[in-house]
């Protein structure tokens, strides 16, 4: 039974057989939505090894329209080898500014200046009008037609406490989080109806049919104990997972760091699927003790410490790489996935030398006939 890649992921999803462990190289992907990697001389060799090799997963995401017109100003300039960029929101009661940077090796953006600063920013910004005007699904529609059987499209959307940490610097927002609740819930559910709108015109027009939820990281160990994940993330990502599966939809929840405790909700909510699974001491993850207690519940992905490849010998990542298939692929729903991406240029030699031992190893050791 040879698989294409996209009825490979279609059918781990499904819980049908397959023929291999799917392999995901997270958003290390030879063509997707962010071309960053597309334009580094020194990944083009590993990406066209993992166009051929791998299960994509294509990394879609797009903001909904609002109807009506902000006021908003975006100045961009060079600094050295980097590129600043200050958006201006102007507003009836003050400018709210958010100041970022890129930096030319780097793929990452690095926030100077988050756009709240203030509980009454969020008041500010929360009180403009609003109204849902639609998505340009047209970068969907090329994303599918230059995907075609190699993989499945993967669509991003962030959860209402991602709309909250990502606009505030970290430190306020466990502050509001602590202290403010009531009021931070009263801003989410602002968040949850506007993410609510765009995300089932997305799904009426076809997006899908995986969607990864990003953003409950934000209240996980040891930042929050799990009662308060349950009150900040279980509730309002159910709904988005609920409306997902009205429209057949999979969805994967995306979550760093200590999880362990927390995945008892994850299926609560209904998720299908978790990510990234790290292993002490990123995260807490005992691979095989999670594929026990919860494997018949959630497919995973993961487990594969991006610092391993960055560091390892290759030989100590075939070895690992074989220990996590031993540990999670019986019965299917394994996916075996880095836990993120290389953010630098150049690639480094060795982290390219140990994609390509993993992907070679998964593919030879991971197989289920």
């Amino acid at each position: 039974m040879k698989l294409t890649s996209q009825q490979r992921l279609l059918k781990t999803f499904r819980r049908e057989p397959v023929d291999r462990v799917p392999i995901s190289t997270y958003e290390l992907l030879p063509f997707g939505a962010d071309s960053w990697y597309e334009n580094q001389p020194s990944y083009r060799s590993l990406l066209q090894f993992i166009g051929e090799n791998t299960d994509i997963l294509y990394l879609w995401e797009r903001s909904g329209i609002n109807k009506y017109r902000w006021d908003e100003e975006i100045v961009e300039w060079r600094e050295g080898k980097s590129t600043f960029q200050r958006y201006t929101l102007h507003t009836p009661v003050h400018d709210l500014t958010r100041l970022t940077r890129r930096d030319d090796d780097l793929h990452t953006t690095w926030t100077i200046e988050p756009l709240f600063k203030t509980l009454e920013d969020m008041e500010t910004y929360y009180a403009l009008p609003w109204e849902f005007g639609g998505v340009d699904m047209s970068s969907f529609e090329q994303a599918v037609a230059r995907l075609g059987d190699r993989g499945v499209m993967l669509c991003d959307t962030m959860d209402p406490v991602c709309t909250m940490a990502y606009a505030l610097d970290f430190e306020p927002f466990m502050i509001l989080a602590w202290q403010e609740r009531a009021r931070l819930r009263k801003f989410m559910d602002l968040a949850l109806e506007r993410l609510h709108a765009e995300l089932r015109y997305k799904l009426e027009h076809g997006a899908g049919p995986v969607w990864r939820i990003y953003g409950p990281e934000y209240i996980s160990p040891p930042y929050f104990p799990p009662d308060v994940f349950r009150e900040l993330v279980l509730e309002y990502d159910k709904a988005i997972i609920d409306l997902i599966h009205e429209y057949g939809g999979y969805v994967r929840l995306h979550s760093h760091g200590n999880v362990s405790q927390l995945l008892d909700q994850f299926i609560e909510m209904g998720a299908d699927a978790t990510d990234p699974l790290e292993p002490p001491p990123q995260g807490d993850v005992d691979l095989g003790d999670v594929k026990k207690r919860y494997g018949e519940s959630l497919i995973l992905f993961g487990n594969i410490e991006l610092a391993y490849l960055e560091y390892w010998q290759p030989e100590q990542i075939e070895t690992y790489v074989k220990q996590s298939i031993d540990a999670a692929a019986e019965g299917g729903g394994y996916v075996i996935m880095p836990t993120a991406a290389p953010i630098n240029a150049p690639l480094w030699q060795t982290t390219e030398r140990n994609y390509y031992r993993l992907i070679e190893t998964a593919l030879n050791y991971g197989r289920y006939e």
